[in-house]
């Protein structure tokens, strides 16, 4: 199961699923032509991102989004062999490996671009990745849901409260995995 699925995705004018396994931005290359340095995305990673602009420009037939957006990504690695035991969940696990997921974000976000759903990466304000391990019949992937965004930033910190109130209030709702701050613009 997804965690797309807790979100109302009506709210979200773009969804898609992208099946492969997700690449991480990879470091700038440098080579030298004509006594000049020139700095070149990795191939792996330059071709991940043009297949994967492929697939999101066949889905998206409209203008590219031209103001703030809210980016939620799902990246869903094939799972590792040593993870598939009878004693391991069926559903996602989360993945503390590389690629980090702020590299999923930059690749992915670059190939959003190529495919004309956003003008520029810049637009992306508010963002979410969850990256993890497949579900065991799953298959990996990066799902994508974007959004325009139209409400002002607010402080996670209200106002009168100092920082260590805000972090006892935390403590006193229990809650270490399930933020209320994903959805609503607060």
């Amino acid at each position: 199961m997804s965690f797309m699925r807790r979100v109302d995705m009506a709210d979200f004018p773009f969804f898609a699923v992208i099946p492969g396994a997700p690449i991480g931005k990879g470091r700038g290359r440098a080579t030298v032509v004509g006594g000049h340095a020139r700095i070149y995305t990795p191939k792996r990673t330059a071709e991940w991102e043009r297949g994967t602009a492929f697939v999101l420009r066949s889905l998206w037939k409209s203008t590219p989004f031209d103001g703030p957006v809210e980016v939620w990504l799902l990246a869903a690695a094939p799972r590792p062999k040593r993870l598939m035991r009878k004693k391991d969940p069926e559903g996602l696990i989360w993945k503390p490996k590389t690629p980090d997921a702020d590299n999923i974000e930059k690749s992915t976000w670059d190939a959003i671009v190529m495919a004309g759903i956003i003008r520029d990466d810049c637009l992306v304000v508010k963002s979410e990745c969850q990256d993890c391990y497949a579900e065991k019949d799953g298959i990996p992937r990066i799902e994508i849901m974007i959004r325009p965004i139209n409400c002002e930033p607010k402080s996670f910190i209200p106002k009168g409260k100092t920082l260590i109130e805000v972090f006892s209030d935390l403590d006193d709702a229990g809650d270490s995995c399930d933020d209320n701050w994903d959805v609503a613009c607060f």
